[in-house]
């Protein structure tokens, strides 16, 4: 278990160089988007990644979904995008319709189907969702469908369980958590996942990778390289910040100050309900460089955080 991070508290601003963030499974009566709105009002970084499953496909498909702070926190991303903050979108499993704008830019945002991306120390790591990887999802659609649907099952449990902790003055406990960890096909499933997606760090020359997918937060090293998957914003709230040093630390934000900060609505961001007047200030000057652009054909991986040390290289892939 994570222990949240003490630093971060609900009056604080904090300063990243990057942020990477995982499954928040937008369309899904679990997403904490609330949450994820109070962590990205505190937080400013030149590189955020959004690691696959940011919008949840399949649910909208079968029964839309969609909240009015849905809108707000899309309005907040493109706010940080049209500042100075380079959005990253990996494609994941639950928003595969999105595959066929891998490689366009739309304005500061970029879609990627997985992208290296160099530290402030020289570090490379592979980012990417980490569906491709999990056997389930690559050869039976059905069998990853109805584990979907138990694990809402689970997540609509954990939710009254822990409305009766509260009551009784205990903390969050994850129901999902406790007994992914007592199952023993389920600790094979994801120790097998790790060292797959570490082969392929070792593959692309990087020294860790970071994913997502699995909803189960992690940093560590496998042999050499290190695992970091920044977990997901349906239950445990958690994300990967590198500082301006180079150093990727793992913060929990469950039920930390942050999360309970109880900013009413429209309380995220001052101009989040004006972004209409700054789309028709500043729009029009921004519109030649803001529309969608594709990639360079036959470019490589795409690359990211090493553009002030090395020039935009065809061979290199694009540099954001």
């Amino acid at each position: 278990m994570v222990a949240p991070h003490p630093e971060l508290t609900a009056t604080e601003r904090k300063q990243y160089r990057s942020v990477w963030i995982s499954d928040i499974h937008l369309g899904t009566k679990h997403a904490q988007v609330d949450a994820l709105l109070d962590f990205l009002r505190d937080v400013d970084c030149k590189y955020l990644y959004l690691v696959g499953d940011f919008f949840d496909g399949w649910q909208l498909q079968s029964k839309w979904h969609w909240q009015d702070n849905y809108n707000v926190l899309i309005q907040k991303l493109l706010r940080k995008s049209r500042k100075d903050t380079r959005i990253i979108y990996i494609t994941g499993n639950h928003d595969e319709f999105l595959e066929q704008f891998v490689g366009m830019n739309f304005g500061s945002v970029t879609i990627a189907r997985e992208v290296i991306h160099t530290t402030a120390n020289g570090k490379k790591y592979l980012v990417l969702h980490g569906h491709q990887f999990d056997g389930l999802t690559h050869f039976n659609r059905v069998l990853e469908k109805i584990g979907t649907r138990l694990y809402d099952w689970i997540l609509d449990f954990n939710l009254y369980f822990n409305r009766v902790r509260r009551r009784l003055g205990f903390g969050y406990w994850s129901v999902a958590a406790y007994l992914k960890s007592k199952a023993k096909s389920a600790v094979k499933y994801v120790t097998e996942y790790e060292e797959t997606i570490v082969q392929m760090a070792r593959k692309h020359n990087a020294c860790g990778v970071i994913c997502g997918h699995i909803h189960r937060a992690e940093l560590k090293k496998i042999g050499n390289v290190e695992y970091l998957n920044c977990g997901d914003w349906v239950e445990s709230c958690t994300a990967l910040v590198e500082d301006f040093a180079g150093n990727i630390q793992l913060l929990n934000l469950h039920e930390t100050d942050v999360l309970r900060a109880g900013r009413g609505p429209r309380a995220h961001d001052a101009g989040d309900g004006r972004e209409g007047d700054d789309r028709g200030r500043g729009s029009r000057a921004r519109r030649g460089h803001a529309g969608r652009e594709r990639a360079p054909a036959g470019a490589g991986i795409l690359r990211v955080g090493d553009e002030d040390d090395c020039p935009a290289i065809a061979d290199l892939g694009v540099q954001i």
